[in-house]
């Protein structure tokens, strides 16, 4: 009965059927899984205002997992996206806020409406003489320019707000961002705190993590760079996925949380 047509009715996604698919070919239909779809459902109802990690970290207890919630939710907002753009949506549809939550993307209008019958039955019914009546669809009203500069200056604000955080409990010293070319795992690079030895087991333990997990960017694309700093407290250790070498402005890297299990050298 819920149903979301988005990217201005060219995509549409059923809800209760867990499919994406596009309004004109109704047959294609793309599976989602049931926490895809609880994810998705989520921040659609949030009619693009921001939706924290704490309410989806609610969603993924319903499905425990020895998988970290942060690696888990980056996971499955990028393939989100791909199934996406799998059933042909000109563009991503959720944006992942580092830290902090997710929200949906600017280019993305949404409406909603409910129908009895399914697309594949709709793809299915013969053609008519007389004109069946059309459903209406209850549109949700536009972001207005005022709710999305609300939005962003929120956005802005917290990130501010992480960033004198994170610069004051930081280390006096810089030598945490040093690193060391470590060896190259498939298509990508490892690089190492300099601080680290090559037989550390924190670095062993976040390159299995990383060959098991497979973490993507936010295009869904392999990181070809991956770098491995030191932990500032003894919970967990911090990786960087990159698209360009860290060291530039434009790194377009994401943070991956390395979590710690009673390791050593920790």
């Amino acid at each position: 009965m819920a149903r979301f047509v988005l990217f201005a009715k060219s995509l549409c996604f059923d809800a209760d059927q867990q499919v994406f698919y596009p309004l004109n070919s109704p047959a294609q239909r793309v599976a989602l899984s049931p926490l895809q779809s609880a994810v998705l459902r989520r921040v659609l109802n949030a009619q693009g205002k921001l939706v924290r990690n704490q309410a989806l970290h609610v969603l993924f207890q319903r499905e425990p997992s020895e998988i970290p919630f942060a690696d888990r939710l980056t996971l499955t907002i990028a393939e989100i996206n791909r199934l996406a753009q799998q059933a042909h949506a000109p563009g991503a549809l959720v944006h992942q806020v580092p830290l902090i939550g997710c929200v949906l993307a600017e280019q993305v209008d949404v409406e909603s409406f409910s129908e009895v019958a399914t697309p594949v039955a709709e793809a299915e019914k013969p053609v008519t003489v007389q004109p069946e009546p059309a459903v209406k669809a209850v549109a949700v009203k536009k972001k207005s320019w005022l709710w999305r500069g609300v939005l962003v200056g929120l956005l802005l604000l917290n990130v501010a707000l992480a960033l004198i955080a994170r610069q004051e409990f930081a280390p006096t010293e810089h030598d945490g961002m040093q690193f060391k070319f470590y060896g190259q795992e498939a298509q990508t690079q490892v690089f190492i705190a300099d601080s680290y030895p090559e037989n550390s087991l924190i670095v062993k333990d976040a390159l299995r993590r990383f060959t098991d997990l497979k973490p993507q960017l936010m295009d869904g694309a392999t990181p070809p760079l991956l770098y491995i700093n030191q932990s500032r407290t003894r919970v967990h250790t911090s990786a960087f996925l990159c698209a360009r070498p860290i060291a530039q402005k434009d790194n377009e890297c994401i943070s991956w949380m390395v979590f710690v299990q009673e390791l050593p050298d920790a």
